[in-house]
């Protein structure tokens, strides 16, 4: 988020803080308006309810998916000869799964170990 944009939800809060000190000091203090302590309390509560919001989630946007900053790689093996194979990671996938026969020999393949490659940053 832009800086100009935090500081300006920043401001917004101080304000309403402002207000709602205010307003507990006209209260607490000011004799005329003693019959309306309560709801000026209330208001005041209300002020720094809203301030914290503006300040605490004003400011955000959704948060978008990152793209994934590794590749992850998936290796399979067989358990009847050497074959040693790699494909890209996909959804499912766990150390030791069947897979299947073999595409060289008739044992079966399985997944043998699955990690991750970070991408280089440009």
């Amino acid at each position: 988020m832009p800086k100009q944009r935090q500081s300006k939800f920043a401001i917004i809060s101080i304000v309403l803080t402002l207000g709602a000190f205010a307003l507990f000091v006209l209260a607490t203090f000011v004799d005329p308006l003693s019959a309306y302590s309560t709801e000026l309390m209330v208001a005041g509560l209300a002020l720094l309810i809203a301030s914290w919001g503006i300040y605490f989630f004003g400011g955000r946007r959704a948060q978008k998916p990152e793209e994934a900053a590794e590749n992850v790689i998936t290796v399979i093996g067989c358990r009847g000869c050497d074959l040693r194979e790699e494909r890209g990671f996909a959804q499912g996938d766990y150390v030791f799964k069947e897979l299947g026969q073999c595409k060289k020999c008739p044992g079966n393949s399985y997944i043998r170990a699955i990690y991750a490659v970070p991408l280089k940053k440009e």
